[in-house]
């Protein structure tokens, strides 16, 4: 009796002894043993605690994004959520609060700026490299096993500017994006003004995106006039017609 006693006691240390280590851990040692190798996201650089700490260097699918910090609130993960505020500061600056489970991951309050350089391999047309800033709003947003699947918000394309086989500049467009009531995602596309009409939607479902997009001069633009000739197919009106499917990268 008193072995199995001394045993009990010996098991209720350990276990005290590891929930200490767990709760105290340094985020370095944290993500080193619990991060999962199908996640397409790296940290370098790591320092603090899992609780509140920073990352030097986050990458995601192999793009360098910046320097990461990250508070997470204790109490939730005894029913095994994650409830935490980030933020980004780098080639994209950023923040979000996150609610997450196993399968799905809530995004409140996210706001991004990132360079339009990075949206190339969205847009698909090698012959162009496009400049200028993305500013992305989204109150809320939710991945459901790595895909997103709800979002509602805004992005602006600001100041675009085209280099490469052609040379143009815009105001810019915006994207305006709700959840329609079939489970799927759309955004309307439309210009902020200037000699180039955009009118186009953006539709995501299932994991999969695609969008259709009208671009015609309101007025001669022998600039914009020969960036038109890259851009999508001509139609019989003069204007250009880009059609943009692919899938969407899961997260984890």
């Amino acid at each position: 009796m008193r072995l199995l006693r001394a045993l009990l006691v010996l098991v209720l240390l350990a276990l005290v002894l590891l929930g200490v280590l767990l709760w105290t851990a340094p985020a370095e040692i944290a993500w080193r043993y619990a991060r999962d190798p199908n996640v397409p996201i790296a940290l370098t650089g790591i320092t603090g605690s899992v609780w509140q700490g920073r990352a030097a260097e986050v990458s995601a699918l192999g793009q360098p994004l910046g320097a990461l910090r990250w508070q997470v609130a204790k109490t939730p993960l005894l029913s095994r959520r994650v409830d935490a505020k980030l933020a980004l500061d780098g080639a994209i600056v950023g923040s979000a609060e996150v609610d997450a489970t196993q399968d799905i991951v809530r995004l409140r309050a996210l706001r991004i700026d990132l360079p339009a350089e990075l949206l190339g391999p969205a847009l698909d047309i090698p012959a162009l490299v496009f400049e200028g800033k993305v500013e992305l709003d989204v109150p809320e947003a939710e991945l459901t096993h790595g895909y997103l699947t709800r979002a509602r918000g805004s992005a602006i394309w600001r100041d675009i500017g085209v280099r490469g086989a052609a040379v143009a500049t815009l105001p810019g467009v915006r994207a305006d994006f709700v959840p329609a009531a079939d489970g799927s995602i759309t955004a309307r596309l439309d210009d902020l003004g200037g000699a180039l009409d955009i009118d186009g939607i953006v539709e995501i479902r299932g994991g999969k995106f695609r969008s259709e997009t009208r671009l015609a001069l309101r007025e001669p633009d022998p600039q914009l006039a020969e960036m038109l000739k890259f851009v999508g197919e001509r139609t019989a009106d003069g204007a250009s017609l880009l059609r943009v499917e692919g899938e969407l990268k899961k997260l984890w």
